[in-house]
């Protein structure tokens, strides 16, 4: 997958009063939802971002999702070499990103349910 990252800043804070209050089977319910659903948006916007005649399809079946410390944390990114190119743009092309736009709208939601399980 490509070398762009995005981070949460107080996960430590957040993840002891998550445990605090809510099972780890529900937390990794939620992380494991928020993602394939990130990977879902992503790949149905593929085909409205790259609207150029370069557009193959190969990002768009290069969308993956992968989970890391026992299902607490989700990854979804994009496969193709070049992703970072078109994701961030160039000194010559303009960015065309796709994952940071799915990220900004799924962060609200993942934070909603995260929420919901500490009430």
């Amino acid at each position: 997958m490509s070398n762009i990252s995005f981070s949460v800043t107080g996960v430590d804070k957040l993840s002891k009063a998550l445990l605090s209050r809510a099972s780890a089977g529900d937390i990794k319910s939620v992380v494991k939802r928020n993602t394939t659903q990130m990977q879902q948006q992503a790949m149905s916007n593929a085909s409205s971002v790259f609207t150029k005649g370069y557009s193959t399809g190969d990002t768009k079946k290069s969308i993956g999702v992968s989970f890391k410390d026992s299902g607490m944390s989700g990854v979804t990114g994009l496969g193709m070499e070049y992703n970072q190119y078109t994701e961030l743009g160039t000194r010559f092309m303009a960015a065309e990103p796709l994952l940071k736009p799915v990220f900004n709208k799924q962060k609200t939601v993942f934070k909603s349910d995260l929420e919901k399980l500490l009430k």
